[in-house]
């Protein structure tokens, strides 16, 4: 890969062993990285040019065992630290930005494989085990909540609840201090599916005004009570041999946008419940809602490799941009140097908004064996986890390097 990058290999220190094990940051070194010291506001500033590697550390836990491996986890920026899970560990982690070595880990039952969410003084995660955590920074725990069926989204927190769903259909609601059931909500098993294999995931919660929108395994999106749990409205979405709802909702003025996992890809009028517009195809991973010369679009991670700009009004396709791989992509994520999106069998890109024109990409077939989790852009650096155990961590080119006449992206 080329760009404004000075590698050197180095050895740096570990700390004292956690509960796992983890080599420290042994990786790349960029410019900013030398003697061990990364100057004050070094990530300052806006992710406007493609990045240079900076650094890469294998994740902690004990070594990979199998031949085919996922990493869903997505790393979380907070001050001078990343939090981040792992497939082959039992905790959640926390580490430092400046060369991704191990700082801290919160133990769980189970692999953390979906972001934290951190609010205040404290974190918020859930494991595969089925349980739900909430920790002080300092690695108090606050609460545990036990549930029976594994969990591979992060929990969503509002209005002093947190809401979670796992991989059987079921949504809870916690409080927030307590960690207490507040409510409960158990899709019912759908007797006219055309198998009974269903995809291993389900969407996070996501709340709009009194409703928490959640997607099942049967195709359907349904809508419930905050502050209760009791049902709203459900509508029919997926469709096919899998039609399950494993992306999550995006919402927008009236709509909720919605995918089966293989087809389609519609818009649902609030208040009526009926689809607006209808496309023929599906994701794994929510959309990004964003505004392009003023204009509301959606960009839609296929399953298919496609990433779709949908005009959000209308369902127009502005354009779309092939991965070149067979892998689901993921949630998009905007800087000012483009649409930065993941493919959960290849590598990272960054696409141009305007023209779905391919700007940039980071592919290492033999080390990273797909990318599943969005990327996580904080100022200029980027930090990624790759499907073969490795977070890197990239860095975009500082502004005073721009050539003279070079000016910022003109959109957001």
């Amino acid at each position: 890969m080329t760009g404004l990058l000075l590698s050197v290999a180095l050895a740096l220190a570990a700390p004292k062993p956690a509960p796992d094990a983890h080599p420290g940051g042994k990786g790349l070194a960029s410019l900013f990285d030398l003697g061990l010291h990364v100057p004050k506001g070094a990530y300052e500033g806006p992710f406007a040019r493609p990045p240079v590697a900076q650094w890469q550390v294998r994740l902690p836990g004990p070594p990979l065992n199998a031949a085919v491996h996922t990493e869903r986890t997505r790393p979380v920026v907070h001050g001078d630290d990343i939090f981040v899970g792992s497939a082959e560990g039992r905790s959640l982690y926390r580490l430092a930005r400046r060369d991704g070595s191990l700082e801290q880990a919160y133990p769980a039952s189970a692999s953390v494989e979906s972001e934290p969410i951190i609010t205040g003084d404290r974190v918020y995660f859930t494991d595969t085990g089925g349980s739900t955590w909430c920790y002080t920074l300092k690695g108090e725990q606050v609460w545990r909540h036990e549930g029976k069926a594994p969990i591979l989204v992060r929990p969503t927190l509002d209005g002093g609840r947190v809401y979670v769903t796992n991989v059987d259909d079921l949504a809870v609601a916690l409080d927030a201090d307590s960690g207490e059931l507040v409510w409960q909500y158990q899709r019912p098993p759908d007797v006219t599916r055309e198998t009974e294999l269903a995809l291993y995931g389900a969407p996070p919660a996501v709340v709009v005004d009194d409703e928490v929108i959640l997607g099942f395994s049967d195709g359907a999106v349904a809508a419930v009570d905050a502050k209760t749990g009791a049902l709203q409205w459900d509508r029919q979405v997926g469709e096919g041999r899998y039609p399950d709802v494993v992306a999550a909702p995006t919402a927008w003025g009236n709509d909720i946008f919605a995918s089966g996992y293989f087809k389609p890809f519609v818009a649902i009028d609030r208040s009526t419940h009926n689809v607006r517009w209808r496309l023929e195809y599906g994701a794994a991973n929510a959309s990004l809602l964003a505004s392009v010369n003023k204009e509301p679009v959606l960009f839609d991670p296929g399953t298919d490799g496609v990433l779709h700009a949908v005009v959000a009004r209308t369902g127009d396709d502005m354009w779309s941009w092939d991965s070149g791989s067979a892998g689901a992509l993921t949630t998009p994520v905007i800087t000012d140097a483009g649409l930065l999106v993941s493919s959960s069998d290849a590598g990272v890109y960054l696409v141009d908004p305007r023209t779905g024109k391919e700007i940039w990409r980071y592919h290492e077939p033999v080390r990273l064996l797909g990318v599943s989790s969005s990327p996580t852009v904080a100022g200029r650096q980027m930090l990624f986890v790759s499907n073969a155990g490795y977070l890197y961590g990239m860095i975009a080119p500082s502004p005073d390097r721009y050539e003279p006449d070079t000016p910022y992206p003109s959109w957001h």
